[in-house]
């Protein structure tokens, strides 16, 4: 019909045609061998919410349907495909495209309700971030930006856009250098001028906007020139970019609501220390932490000896409360930063971020002397004596994965366990 089409063998192949160039129309089957058709309707959707998506399936039900509807598919169709109907639903789209192509404003509104609606529906923090400096970036009409964000009461560079991640931090590191030491107000929307270096592909200006939430100042997003550019002008775009940042704050209070409501569900009622629910998915996150910025962490085992002995002299209740004395004493063990888990029984699991394996072996050997040197229950006037035994792994040193880093860990611990308890135990890869 005179449109010009381009065939992907693949789904990623599809992805990254999409990341290189513009398209005014996708289509894609619901299932394919490398990557699900959701998956290339959410990337379209986040990527350019006005591209409109049609989804070809063989295995048609009502739910997946319904799915793909809601979450922004223009149509549905059913295999085999017929013509006319394949024709329609493309004419359909390519009509819209051409309505809005001729009205600039309703395209750029549309976008801008589309991305605010992908933004304010998220409950995943690092993909807020993600969405909000991506959303900012394409309404200035820029392609580098980076988004800091509060992060243990300070700023820290949480997404880089359009450079390497290396140029990022180090931009991120002059902007905080530079910042006024009060916050800055609401939707203010600040212009820096940048120290230009070899390494800094030309970049020599940004915008700075600011963002507030309901317990006060959440962060920034840089937006830098494009190399050879200068900064758009934005006076046209400020109510825009004002409107994107109070969608965000919503998403941020609804991400910490909904992290509230998930820790009652990591809790542990006895220590209250996280629970074992809480170790995958710490410890995925914090592994994501350590390829991202070329990092450390170790994982620490921990087994209290004989502990047994405290439940039948002393009965269950007072097993309890050692129980809690023993977290509360490995919390204060570790830095704030650290996490410390209760995996159940007398068995507890702590993650040392940013640590190297020399520093976790330091911090290993001094929980088993604190333990060890430890009256528990001295208040009540029990003064119990315990020791553990603690295995550690670490990685990268040790492994990049998180199935072999935990069972490293925990083998370590029984191998100290056998050989005597009261240890710290490391052993190799070559040992599990």
């Amino acid at each position: 019909e005179g449109d010009q089409v381009e065939c992907a063998t693949c789904g990623y192949e599809g992805l990254a045609m999409l990341a290189s160039r513009y398209y005014g129309l996708v289509i894609t089957d619901l299932v394919m061998p490398d990557i699900s058709g959701l998956e290339i309707l959410s990337r379209v959707r986040e990527n350019d919410p006005t591209i409109d998506v049609i989804m070809v399936t063989g295995n048609a039900n009502m739910e997946s349907a319904i799915f793909a509807l809601k979450h922004g598919a223009r149509d549905y169709l059913v295999k085999p495909v017929n013509p006319d109907e394949f024709k329609h639903s493309v004419a359909q789209c390519l009509q819209q495209r051409r309505l809005l192509d001729e009205n600039q404003e309703l395209k750029n509104m549309l976008g801008l309700f589309q991305s605010s609606q992908a933004i304010a529906s998220c409950l995943d923090l690092a993909r807020v971030h993600h969405l909000l400096v991506d959303a900012v970036a394409r309404e200035i009409g820029v392609g580098r930006a980076v988004g800091l964000f509060q992060f243990d009461g300070k700023l820290e560079p949480r997404e880089v856009k359009g450079m390497p991640s290396a140029l990022g931090f180090a931009l991120a590191g002059e902007i905080i250098s530079a910042l006024p030491e009060a916050a800055p107000e609401p939707h203010q929307i600040s212009h820096i001028k940048l120290t230009p270096s070899s390494a800094s592909e030309g970049i020599r200006e940004a915008y700075l906007v600011h963002i507030h939430i309901h317990s006060g100042y959440h962060g920034l997003i840089a937006i830098f020139n494009d190399s050879g550019q200068e900064l758009p002008g934005i006076s046209q775009r400020q109510k825009n970019i004002a409107f994107l940042v109070e969608q965000s704050a919503h998403a941020f209070e609804n991400v910490e609501t909904f992290s509230q409501a998930q820790d009652l569900l990591f809790i542990d009622d006895v220590s209250g220390l996280f629970n074992h629910r809480d170790l995958e998915v710490a410890l995925e996150r914090e592994m994501k932490r350590v390829e991202r910025y070329a990092s450390h962490l170790a994982v620490l085992f921990i087994d209290v000896d004989a502990f047994k002995q405290v439940n039948d002299t002393h009965g269950h209740l007072a097993g309890s409360q050692v129980l809690a004395e023993f977290g509360a004493l490995l919390k204060l063990s570790v830095r704030d930063v650290d996490i410390v888990i209760r995996y159940g029984g007398d068995e507890y699991t702590v993650i040392l971020v940013e640590t190297t394996c020399p520093i976790a072996g330091m911090v290993a050997e001094r929980i088993r002397s604190q333990v060890e040197e430890h009256l528990f229950m001295e208040a009540e006037g029990l003064d119990i004596r315990l020791t553990c035994s603690i295995g550690y792994s670490c990685c990268p040193d040790d492994t990049s994965t998180k199935e072999e880093l935990l069972e490293m860990a925990d083998k370590a611990m029984y191998a100290g366990k056998v050989s005597g308890k009261n240890c710290v135990r490391k052993i190799s890869t070559s040992t599990v």
